[in-house]
C-alpha cells in the first residue's frame, strides 16, 4: 500500500484522519495505524474510502495494489 498517496488524497479532499475514521466506522487510532501501514484496511473499509475520496481504478490500484 502506498501510504503517502492515500494521505495526499485525503488531505486534498480536506479530510482529517478523524473524519475518515468516522466515515468508515473505525477509531481514529485504528485509521492512523492503517494509513501509516501498521495494519491493513479490510475490503469494506477500502470500498468506503474509494467512495468518499472518489478514487478511480488507477488510484485504487496504485494506493491499495489491487490487481
Amino acid at each position: 500500500m502506498k501510504h503517502q498517496l492515500l494521505k495526499a488524497k485525503r488531505v486534498s479532499n480536506n479530510l482529517t484522519q478523524k473524519e475518515m475514521a468516522d466515515r468508515i466506522g473505525i477509531s481514529c487510532k485504528a485509521y492512523n495505524f492503517k494509513e501509516n501501514g501498521k495494519t491493513q484496511f479490510d475490503l469494506k473499509e477500502i470500498l468506503k474510502i474509494v467512495g468518499f475520496l472518489k478514487l478511480d481504478y488507477k488510484d485504487v490500484n496504485e494506493i491499495f495494489l489491487i490487481i
